[in-house]
């Protein structure tokens, strides 16, 4: 079918077969080849992201690739601003930007990340895209609540806490219950929250589930 064969669902072949290289190479020449389209720059911000999650932690290299998934998921976002994707990938890449800069240095880019991921759950997505919206939330939420609240009064992000971090990431893992790194921060968040037995269960769950990006 002709659907099987759009730059879209090939390169997410490509990804799920561990070739992030080619599924980028696939997305950069259909978007040279139509640079407005919203979905060709959203699926091409994903696997830059990607590809910036593989490379050193706090190198300039991944800072800079963080910015780029950032910048292209802005473009789709421009391009159509009713594609929940769009505003999903935003937030994602926005996230990585706010957690290599720091986040206290970057609270704009966090209240962006909290809007973003808002909006495109009221465009009512698709399950996937929907349980991806909760995660950025609830990881959202609990990154900023490893900050005592005080302290983030200031910069505006005293909404972040641990207990709406949880329930955010509740609804990921209901929505998308085989994903396993939904299982793992949901399981990060209960232990910080001293429920041991829940998130043991949780854990209980990764080694059985299937390994998937």
């Amino acid at each position: 079918p002709a659907a099987a064969t759009a730059p879209g669902p090939r390169a997410d072949a490509l990804v799920a077969a561990g070739d992030l290289a080619g599924a980028r190479a696939l997305l950069e020449g259909a978007v040279r080849a139509a640079p407005a389209d919203g979905e060709l720059l959203w699926r091409l911000s994903r696997v830059v992201l990607l590809q910036g999650d593989a490379l050193a932690e706090g190198s300039p290299q991944q800072a800079q690739a963080y910015q780029r998934a950032f910048d292209l998921a802005n473009q789709a976002v421009r391009a159509n601003g009713r594609s929940a994707d769009a505003y999903v990938r935003r937030a994602a890449a926005a996230g990585k930007v706010a957690l290599s800069k720091g986040v206290l240095e970057s609270a704009e880019l966090v209240k962006g990340v909290r809007d973003d991921a808002t909006k495109a759950l009221a465009l009512d997505p698709a399950p996937q895209t929907r349980a991806a919206a909760h995660y950025i939330l609830g990881r959202t939420h609990a990154k900023l609540a490893e900050t005592p609240r005080p302290l983030r009064m200031p910069l505006g992000l005293q909404w972040g806490t641990l207990a709406d971090g949880i329930a955010q990431l509740r609804q990921a893992v209901a929505l998308r219950p085989d994903f396993v790194m939904y299982r793992l921060d949901l399981a990060r968040a209960l232990e910080r929250d001293g429920k041991g037995s829940d998130a043991r269960r949780e854990l209980e769950q990764v080694p059985r589930l299937p390994d998937q990006e």
